[in-house]
């Protein structure tokens, strides 16, 4: 697929695909960014069968594709790269760079972008993230940041669970004084919507079926605006815990926060605001002509890779195939003719954004 009339195509240490079609001067550089890896099926049925099947059963009209990663987002990596062959066999030769980045390890915090952008410079004047936004146009999304609780009890028999402190015990009802007192005094941003939490993992240790677990730590995934800085979550939660050692002195617990809190950026999140980037009313107008219709502004509600150009000064929108909804569902697909559609538009906006000359 790759070999499609791009002119370079490197392959970096950690399976990185950097592929290029060069202009021929004059234009400006536009980067389309996608990632390859996907989370795990998880209930699936034939996840990796890449089925094409009736949509109708899954609620939409027209075929799909359905598979792992169909949305999350191997249909728009390849989209990229089909539009890559696209502009290739069109009578013209663009101005600027056409380039794609392929990158590895986005659902694990992404090392593949960032390798990308450190190691091999691999940049645009324009960055074009495919994740899914039903081809609209995301500007942005949340930060991402997240604690763990350390809860200490006290193990012995279960057979006598009166000599031990159930850990796990304690785990449960402060996870159940979190929804209850600290979900609900989550702040509602203009642009990016609610903070959101929710608990992700629970581990007890001992893992033994018959031993009261003396250890028990949860994991609290945070999606913040710039108007609830990470140290915010870290703040409520101590208060609660003391509330509650108040009521419960037998109660030990530790916050931890994640690296994503240490780290120097404090909002992970990015907006590209078209008051400061005129380019985002320009691809605008090209991606109407392409598509027919004016696209709608959005933002997305998971993260992305887009933020790490984003703190480059870099602008930066999204436009994929897929719905959002889908992704690390049981039922991710992709509608054929959306990913035709997204052919079409990265086509399009490149010759538009880059410029061109008719052969």
């Amino acid at each position: 697929m790759w070999s499609h009339g791009f002119d370079t195509i490197v392959v970096d240490e950690i399976n990185d695909v950097m592929a290029t079609i060069r202009g021929i001067g004059g234009g400006r550089k536009i980067l389309l960014n996608g990632h390859l890896d996907h989370v795990p099926p998880g209930g699936m049925i034939e996840p990796y069968s890449g089925r094409v099947m009736d949509g109708h059963t899954l609620g939409v009209e027209g075929e799909v594709v359905y598979g792992r990663g169909a949305s999350d987002m191997k249909g728009a990596v390849a989209a990229m790269a089909m539009a890559g062959a696209v502009i290739k066999r069109l009578p013209i030769r663009l101005k600027g760079d056409f380039k794609v980045a392929a990158v590895a390890q986005e659902e694990t915090g992404g090392a593949g972008t960032l390798a990308t952008i450190q190691q091999s410079h691999f940049l645009g004047d324009l960055v074009v993230i495919g994740e899914a936004t039903n081809l609209e146009i995301a500007l942005g999304h949340r930060g991402t940041s997240g604690v763990s609780i350390h809860i200490k009890g006290r193990s012995c028999h279960a057979s006598t669970p009166e000599r031990g402190v159930n850990a796990l015990y304690k785990a449960v009802n402060l996870i159940e004084r979190i929804r209850k007192e600290v979900e609900p005094r989550l702040p509602e941003h203009p642009i990016f919507g609610r903070t959101t939490i929710a608990v992700t993992r629970l581990e007890v240790k001992p893992n033994v079926s018959n031993v009261i677990p003396e250890e028990c730590e949860i994991y609290i995934d945070c999606r913040n605006g710039p108007d609830y800085p990470a140290e915010a979550l870290k703040s409520m939660l101590e208060g609660l815990i003391s509330d509650m050692r108040g009521e419960d002195p037998e109660l030990e617990a530790l916050i931890i926060p994640s690296s994503m809190v240490r780290g120097l950026k404090g909002f992970t999140g990015f907006y590209t605001d078209p008051e400061r980037y005129p380019v985002v009313e320009e691809a605008r107008s090209i991606l109407a002509e392409a598509l027919g219709r004016q696209p709608r502004l959005t933002t997305w509600r998971f993260a992305t890779d887009g933020r790490f150009y984003s703190w480059l000064d870099i602008p930066v929108i999204g436009l994929g195939p897929g719905e959002e909804r889908l992704a690390h569902t049981d039922t991710e697909h992709l509608r054929i003719q959306d990913y035709l559609t997204a052919i079409k538009a990265y086509a399009y906006l490149a010759c538009r954004f880059c410029g061109y000359r008719e052969q």
